[in-house]
């Protein structure tokens, strides 16, 4: 069995029976303009070997990218695409809906090769990550491609038993080893905490290789590839790169010794068989190297810069607010209180506040002025009105919103609230 490294999440595993491409993703400017690749990638379709099959682990654009697959399927012929099996299945929609044919699958067995896709399934309507778990009898040999799952001790218990029907030991186990996303960089002003910033990036970084190690202690293996989050920030957005508090993978063999970062690009790649390993990368990129290609795309735009140009007296947000709160409190997941005031930028200038309590048992929403007290805990979000209303119609969605660092965030008190974050997920009209 063999294991190459290409980008990020996308790893290609090839047994004796078949080669298994999982997550690739080329687009730029994803999550509505914000993510860009870093290393920078001239022709993806030269990279990828001829695939026999696709696994695409959960719906986020950094892992399901629909224009590059349909260019892959133009090269090689279609192929089938493996998916989670869940119950709400938010990549079988949004697959079918850009005429991707992506088959839900718990196990499918190949001559000797053995495939298993585990939901991470923690009871929340906002589910959609999964784990891909790969055996080939004939070489005896096994790899878990566990990707951005959260730790989760039912997903985690259904993997062990699987493994432990193959082997005592992985032969490999590909992990995330960061944090994408928003924190710390747009929970906090830049320019009167930028020293808090620093130190809570430091502190991100740490808490993610604590995550990492206990994963690889949780998952014994031969072998370690960190990998998955790699990008930078573009657009008006660039300047918040520097506190996001990812680390490069190469820091992660400062304490683990089976750790294998292999060169990007395919260039690196392990077979598992003969233990021989391809084009190791013991360096960090450097920040000339980085600075250069975010000097590149600083001046990129965000989406709802280019998509959206109605003005904003033009817009009835309370209408679309009442609208869009009535769906999201049939899906909310809280039982007590939780307020978000939303800040509605134009021209960096606050035109109006608005006030919602995510409580499912309660019914408030109303526009506020400067003197009202807020309820409490709440997440006070400042977003420009454009995207804002493209949010509240469906024209893009609030998790890639918040992946992509789109908007800022100030908590009260500053506790990450899992319930809150996926109310957000629901707060459309369509």
């Amino acid at each position: 069995m063999k294991v190459r490294y290409i980008y990020s999440a996308c790893i290609e595993i090839e047994t004796n029976d078949l080669r298994i491409l999982c997550d690739p993703w080329f687009a730029e400017g994803i999550f509505d303009g914000s993510w860009y690749h870093f290393p920078k990638i001239t022709n993806p379709l030269k990279l990828i070997k001829e695939p026999d099959i696709i696994y695409i682990s959960h719906i986020h654009p950094d892992h399901y990218d629909p224009n590059f697959l349909k260019k892959l399927f133009k090269k090689y012929g279609k192929k089938p695409i493996l998916i989670a099996n869940f119950k709400e299945n938010y990549l079988l929609l949004k697959s079918r809906f850009d005429g991707i044919e992506a088959i839900p699958t718990d196990y499918k067995k190949i001559k000797t090769t053995n495939i298993h896709i585990i939901p991470n399934d923690t009871g929340s309507k906002s589910d959609i990550d999964s784990a891909l778990l790969v055996n080939c009898e004939k070489s005896n040999k096994t790899v878990l491609n566990l990707n951005d799952n959260l730790w989760n001790p039912k997903q985690n218990k259904k993997l062990k038993n699987l493994i432990n029907k193959y082997t005592n030991q992985l032969d490999l186990i590909a992990l995330s080893y960061a944090g994408a996303g928003p924190y710390p960089q747009t929970y906090y002003n830049v320019k009167t905490e930028r020293k808090k910033l620093i130190k809570l990036g430091i502190i991100k970084k740490n808490h993610f290789f604590w995550r990492y190690k206990r994963i690889c202690k949780f998952f014994p293996s031969k072998y370690r590839l960190p990998f998955a989050g790699s990008y930078i920030l573009g657009g008006k957005l660039h300047y918040l790169n520097k506190y996001r508090g990812v680390s490069d993978p190469v820091e992660v063999t400062k304490f683990d010794k089976k750790a294998i970062i292999l060169d990007d690009f395919g260039k690196g790649f392990i077979d598992l068989s003969s233990n021989k390993i391809s084009k190791l990368r013991t360096k960090k990129y450097s920040l000339k190297e980085i600075n250069k290609r975010i000097n590149s795309i600083k001046k990129n735009k965000l989406d709802y810069e280019k998509d959206i140009n109605i003005e904003y007296n033009k817009i009835d947000f309370i209408r679309l607010f009442f609208q869009a709160y009535k769906k999201a409190q049939l899906k909310s997941e809280l039982n007590n209180n939780y307020y978000f005031l939303f800040k509605i930028l134009d021209n960096n200038k606050i035109k109006g506040k608005l006030l919602i309590n995510a409580n499912r048992h309660k019914k408030e929403i109303r526009k506020i002025n400067s003197k009202e007290k807020l309820g409490y805990p709440v997440s006070e979000i400042t977003i420009d009105y454009r995207y804002l209303f493209g949010l509240l119609t469906g024209i893009y969605h609030w998790n890639n919103a918040e992946v992509g660092s789109l908007y800022l965030v100030k908590r009260k008190p500053d506790i990450l609230n899992r319930g809150a974050q996926h109310y957000l997920n629901f707060l459309s009209i369509v």
